[in-house]
């Protein structure tokens, strides 16, 4: 063989070698951004789940005004009202609470229409009025172990029972008012006056 042949030769393997390697290495490049393309996509799907519950496809303030609205068809808003009501009473047990809280520290906290309330059906976005919220925030802050001793229990259920009423009758769920009164009640009011009789 002549020395031009295998030269000819070494240059054709070097190039089908160079070949070869370009061609692996865009095959993983193409293989890696498609395997980085699904993983976005998962992660993406993933955090936009998580938290982000709906009940019949609706979240916050949206939800609250199919309720008071009655935007959707009779049968819907009853399953909507059935789901919602647990949450909805965590969200004014929320208002309440904080008010509690504040009461002992002598300082007042900026409340929010919309809050995430963790559930059966993952984490819902609630959305009340400041005003609603806010009167279930002074109720917190006027129940201590003072009021307790000196108001009578009825009492103050009276007037727990009144702020839930005007709560639901605006978005039309009043037959819950006397099951939510009573789960609230038991929570901070009763709890509170077992204490005070033990």
């Amino acid at each position: 063989m002549s020395q031009t042949t295998i030269g000819t030769l070494l240059v054709l393997i070097v190039a089908a070698i160079l070949v070869i390697i370009f061609s692996c290495l865009y095959y993983l490049w193409n293989k890696t951004r498609k395997l980085e393309i699904l993983a976005k996509k998962a992660s993406v799907l993933r955090s936009s789940s998580i938290g982000s519950g709906n009940i019949c496809g609706y979240v916050g303030k949206e939800l609250y005004e199919v309720l008071r609205d009655r935007k959707e068809a009779p049968e819907l808003i009853e399953e909507i009202k059935k789901s919602y009501v647990f949450y909805l009473s965590r969200h004014l047990e929320a208002a309440l609470e904080q008010g509690m809280i504040d009461q002992k520290k002598s300082r007042p906290s900026e409340l929010e229409s919309d809050m995430a309330v963790g559930g059966t059906r993952g984490e819902i976005h609630s959305w009340m009025p400041i005003e609603t919220l806010s009167k279930f925030y002074i109720f917190g802050r006027s129940i201590n172990e003072e009021t307790i001793k000196q108001t009578d229990d009825t009492e103050l259920t009276t007037k727990l029972n009144g702020l839930v009423n005007e709560a639901l009758s605006e978005i039309h769920m009043s037959s819950y008012v006397d099951r939510m009164t009573d789960l609230i009640s038991r929570k901070y009011l009763r709890d509170m006056a077992l204490d005070r009789n033990s």
